[in-house]
């Protein structure tokens, strides 16, 4: 999924710091609370918020919930930084990054939660093991927890079994060498082993980043934030080459750089290529689509390497978090996690989760029982990970390194070697991290 992140200078988040009513204020006998999210419109997911607050100000009469979300991510990010730079910070907001939430942390316009989970044992311990160490930036020079997780994209490849069958592969790939072997069969039956858009750069992107997290592990990726690691080590150059021999191996189809998102889907659902890398936000596009071969669909988790089976089960996971105010008084702070604690009952959480088909990060949480068997085999995979790792931006400050790495792979892809990409993307790391 694409992800962008949005430039906040620290004279804007100083500003939005030293606003104690953000844009939460007590209006006559009420406390407002201003909710601002990526879901809007008709989606299932705006609809079951929008039922949600309204049950929750019916039980809640002191309380009014104002619900400022957009669905359109540039329109989304602009109105964000607009209110951040206004000093009126939402009560309650996504932002897609994890480092780079430190410097608004730092200067107080999150609000630290490690008080309240801790002060709630039940509702802490309603969250998945290791989720809300997701947003613990200690590791960034602020202490603390300050974001709630609040939906998991589970990465995997998608495959067509028919297809699979068709060209003599009797089982899913396990390591890099199945793949391989299997992206070979692919090809000698005359069929294109992946649908890639690579015009839309965050395809190949979510590739690398899959080859990444199997190969240096999740420290590895966070050392790679925190500049304790540089892209132009040996290990990483090694994960840009990988990527790159992908093409050499035929993964793709013949000028995939120049496809779009649009064009990959459409290869997929009507059977003309064997697979897309993906997360498990796919599985409701694809089943709100026509696509007459839905039940020959499946998926697997990104194979491994053999020669570094200690990072077998590290599995790459978006984690989309909702961020508290730190600029609220203690009034509107206490309305403001009401509303969060209500929004992340378990009732609350699998409604949800029934209406969209998204994966929760929550414990004791089951796809329903007329959900179609990917969305249940989804959800009964996702509760046996047990080291994840985001996208490997997520744990730079560098605002500028999603563009030029994204751009610098697909480069590559087209012409440019591993090396010379790993020293551009340093370079920008180097000229632009704060």
């Amino acid at each position: 999924m694409k992800k962008r992140k949005l430039v906040m200078s620290a004279g804007l988040a100083a500003v939005a710091s030293l606003s104690l009513a953000a844009s939460v204020f007590a209006s006559g006998d009420k406390v407002k609370v201003t909710f601002m999210s990526r879901d809007s419109g008709d989606t299932p997911m705006a609809k079951v918020y929008e039922d949600q607050i309204a049950r929750f100000m019916e039980e809640n009469p002191d309380i009014e919930v104002q619900n400022d979300s957009i669905y359109e991510e540039s329109a989304y990010n602009n109105k964000l930084k607009v209110a951040l730079s206004t000093g009126e910070t939402p009560s309650i907001f996504y932002y897609p990054a994890i480092a780079g939430l430190t410097e608004w942390a730092q200067n107080g316009v999150l609000l630290d939660l490690t008080e309240a989970l801790n002060e709630d044992e039940e509702w802490k311990n309603t969250f998945l093991d290791g989720a809300l160490d997701t947003y613990d930036l200690s590791a960034y020079g602020a202490d603390g927890i300050y974001a709630l997780p609040n939906e998991l994209n589970v990465d995997a490849i998608f495959y067509n079994k028919a297809l699979f069958e068709q060209a003599g592969i009797t089982e899913i790939p396990e390591t890099m060498d199945d793949l391989y072997d299997a992206i070979d069969k692919l090809n000698a039956a005359g069929i294109t082993p992946f649908g890639v858009g690579g015009k839309n750069t965050w395809v190949m992107g979510h590739i690398f980043n899959n080859i990444l997290a199997k190969r240096i592990g999740r420290e590895g990726i966070i050392q790679l934030g925190t500049g304790e690691k540089k892209w132009t080590d040996e290990d990483v150059v090694e994960c840009l080459q990988i990527t790159k021999d992908l093409k050499e191996k035929g993964a793709f189809a013949e000028g995939f750089e120049g496809m779009d998102y649009n064009t990959q889907m459409n290869q997929f659902l009507t059977g003309e290529v064997a697979m897309i890398s993906h997360s498990s936000p796919i599985i409701p596009e694809m089943l709100s689509s026509e696509s007459e071969i839905l039940d020959d669909i499946s998926f697997f988790p990104f194979p491994y390497f053999e020669d570094k089976e200690e990072f077998k089960d590290t599995r790459v996971i978006y984690t989309s978090g909702w961020m508290i105010s730190g600029t609220m008084s203690e009034e509107e702070t206490e309305a403001t996690l009401k509303l969060v604690k209500y929004m992340t009952t378990p009732e609350a959480i699998q409604e949800r989760m029934d209406a969209a088909m998204r994966v929760a990060p929550y414990k004791n949480i089951t796809a329903p029982a007329d959900a179609a068997q990917i969305f249940s085999d989804m959800v009964d995979y996702t509760a046996t990970i047990t080291e994840s790792v985001g996208e490997y931006f997520d744990y730079d400050t560098c605002s500028t390194l999603v563009d030029t790495s994204r751009n610098g792979i697909l480069n590559m892809m087209l012409s440019e070697t591993a090396e010379d990409t790993a020293a551009a993307i340093q370079a920008d790391i180097d000229a632009n991290r704060p």
